[in-house]
């Protein structure tokens, strides 16, 4: 079957604030709530309600779908609320208090706790607080993993991927917490009954911290077309779970009792426990402690005895929201395509930045050719000039060398002649490129010496060096011949 995952349409949308869609499969209804979230906003955009009564999962994924559509949301995450009756919590000590070991340990034990096979059920818990040192007490959520694979399903057929599964409890405790910010720090822990059309969540809340919770299956529907059958057994069960919550030695008896939920119910539901219960009782109305549209007040207003607080608290909350109960494969799943998401950005922010740089340098050399050009269009007249004064100053150049060096050997010779002794007699004299070569004969070596000295102390020569010098007989006379050569110096 083709499956159309809405979610990947539009890369770039991914990276913007997301849009955020929580649903609840709660019994025959499925409530949907879509939350807007941005840096300075979070806001309850809309709100429904559908009957899935006798529907498959067939159905139930083209409705979703299709309501989901109409909601014209983009960058949208899905986010599964599990409401309290699906799931099975108990509270026990773990003997450690390293986060590792008891986590160890409960998925050792949580098989005891629940008629299912250990690889049959997700495990999660809430840390509530170390006991004899060495003790930590937890409230332990266990929750059937065919009852969230088939959500995560259901959810997939609809083009939809499933990013976390909360528990619903939780998010209403947190809520509450945060509006009562005495409760943050209060040492006594405060009752909350959140009361649904067909069900009521009874919770114990300590610190920010939900420490008990048990599903009641009477809601506002049964309380209010049925008061004198389910009014008296609402009631025992209100005290059944108090004493279940005070016998398992969890913590010490509520102060409090907070009543919030179905809107349209509650003022009747205040006054039977104000009548029934020896605890002061505060009503909270959930629909004035959130930022909500007019759309979903509506839908709010039309649904009198359905509670949409389950599936606005998690979803804006659901960052600080300690239980997820998403199966361990599309845990590993998620934290791998986030890896991705985080690599995408990185390279995207990389990207940018070479991006930026090659523009900053093209726009300089832009910038900087065009200043070149305007400076040769400036200077053309001038540089003509130049190459012609550069010209003539080569000629003029040349015309001064050859004054300079006229008459130069001339020099030299008369130079040579003055340094000839009376006693050496010259046969031949070269000169190439400043280099002359003096052949003669001298009546002793000792006069080709001082010659070769003379010329070294002139002022004309330089390097002087004896190529040769070589002994011979002309008559009775003792002659040498020799070869000088040296390089001219000017003065």
């Amino acid at each position: 079957m083709f499956k159309l995952h809405i979610d990947k349409f539009n890369f770039l949308s991914r990276l913007a604030s997301p849009e955020l869609l929580g649903v609840n499969f709660n019994g025959n209804n499925l409530k949907i709530s879509h939350i807007k979230i941005s840096p300075n906003k979070k806001e309850v955009v809309n709100l429904l309600n559908l009957d899935i009564t006798g529907l498959n999962d067939m159905d139930i994924a083209k409705n979703i779908q299709i309501a989901i559509g109409a909601l014209k949301g983009k960058n949208i995450e899905i986010i599964d609320v599990v409401p309290a009756q699906s799931v099975i919590t108990k509270n026990i000590e773990i003997p450690s208090i390293e986060k590792k070991e008891i986590k160890e340990i409960l998925n050792l034990q949580a098989g005891r706790h629940t008629p299912y096979l250990r690889e049959e059920i997700i495990v999660d818990y809430v840390e509530i607080g170390t006991y004899k040192h060495s003790y930590t007490k937890v409230l332990l959520v266990i929750v059937a993993r065919a009852a969230v694979k088939r959500h995560y399903e259901i959810l997939d057929r609809a083009g939809f991927r499933l990013k976390r599964a909360l528990l619903a409890s939780e998010g209403v405790a947190l809520a509450v917490s945060k509006n009562l910010k005495l409760l943050e720090t209060e040492n006594v822990p405060v009752n909350i009954l959140h009361v649904d059309e067909n069900f009521t969540d009874f919770s114990i809340v300590l610190k920010n911290k939900v420490i008990f919770i048990r599903s009641i299956p009477i809601g506002a529907f049964q309380l209010k077309n049925e008061k004198e059958v389910y009014q008296i057994k609402f009631v025992d069960e209100l005290k059944r779970s108090l004493e279940a919550y005070l016998g398992g030695d969890i913590g010490v008896s509520p102060n409090m009792l907070i009543l919030t939920g179905a809107e349209g119910e509650l003022k009747e539901i205040e006054t039977l426990l104000n009548n029934t219960m020896h605890l002061p009782v505060k009503t909270l109305l959930y629909a004035n402690i959130f930022n909500i549209s007019e759309l979903a007040r509506a839908a709010i207003s039309k649904a009198r005895q359905v509670s949409f607080f389950d599936i606005i608290a998690p979803i804006l909350n659901f960052e600080e929201m300690k239980i997820d109960l998403i199966p361990e494969e599309a845990r590993v799943r998620r934290s791998i395509e986030e890896r991705g998401k985080e690599l995408i950005k990185t390279g995207v922010f990389i990207l940018t930045i070479f991006i930026l740089i090659f523009f900053i340098l093209a726009s300089k050399i832009y910038f900087k050719g065009a200043q070149l050009n305007k400076l040769d269009t400036k200077y053309s007249t001038i540089n003509q000039e130049a190459k012609k004064l550069e010209k003539d100053l080569e000629k003029i150049g040349l015309v001064k060398n050859y004054l300079t060096n006229r008459g130069y050997s001339l020099e030299v010779l008369t130079e040579l002649h003055a340094l000839v002794s009376e006693d050496i007699e010259l046969s031949e004299i070269r000169y190439e490129r400043d280099k002359f070569s003096i052949k003669g004969t001298a009546d002793t070596m000792s006069s080709v010496f001082s010659f070769v000295d003379r010329l070294e102390k002139s002022k004309y020569f330089k390097e002087v060096k004896t190529r040769y010098t070589t002994k011979r007989k002309d008559g009775l006379r003792d002659l040498t011949d020799f070869e000088i050569i040296t390089l001219t110096e000017r003065p």
